[in-house]
């Protein structure tokens, strides 16, 4: 597997990465995400798409469309859903996380507090290749008649959920085992929350 893991590295440091992060729209609750990381031969980046499954709360803080604010929100991203520049990159990332025994990356928001206007600190749980550790996410909030679009992004090291960097070419190239994540997602309002929205 290691050697895969190298092969998708490789990948990663010849196809330069070429993708951005689009604005999303106003009626696209599927959150997007761009995740990113560096090598000692230059950056890559893949873009995804998941779902979101929100439940509205009781006595929270509110934000737009849900006046009582949120209970959770769970983000659930197929890995199959990871889509990178190469075919052959593809593949071996789906490898190198173990696709077939951890098909989804997971997120789950359970607790927040709103910092300002249109700003928040998140905490959570994020679990990836059957690891789960707490994360703490800052997002930017947008009011929206479809709900709140939330932006944001955070880093993770892959070596904490069990993830090893690779190196190859005797040490020539190093992937580095910080990686970003930048998301934007359409929560729907309260009346629609309590579903998986795609």
């Amino acid at each position: 597997m290691l050697a895969r893991v190298g092969v998708m590295a490789l990948l990663m440091a010849i196809f330069p990465a070429r993708f951005s992060i689009q604005a999303q729209s106003a009626r696209d609750p599927a959150p997007h995400f761009i995740i990113s990381g560096t090598s000692t031969v230059r950056a890559w980046s893949c873009p995804a798409q998941g779902v979101t499954k929100v439940i509205a709360g009781k006595s929270s803080q509110p934000v737009p469309g849900f006046p009582h604010g949120v209970q959770t929100v769970e983000v659930r991203i197929p890995v199959k859903a990871i889509a990178c520049e190469d075919a052959m990159m593809v593949e071996h990332l789906r490898d190198a996380l173990n696709e077939k025994t951890y098909p989804e990356i997971v997120y789950q928001m359970t607790e927040y507090t709103l910092t300002g206007a249109d700003t928040a600190q998140a905490n959570g749980k994020l679990t990836i290749t059957g690891v789960t550790k707490p994360i703490r996410l800052d997002v930017k909030l947008s009011p929206s008649s479809n709900g709140v679009r939330s932006v944001g992004e955070t880093s993770i090291d892959l070596t904490q959920f069990s993830i090893v960097p690779p190196v190859i070419w005797q040490g020539l190239l190093k992937v580095g085992k910080d990686v970003r994540i930048r998301f934007d997602a359409l929560l729907p309002p309260s009346e629609r929350a309590g579903g998986f929205h795609e």
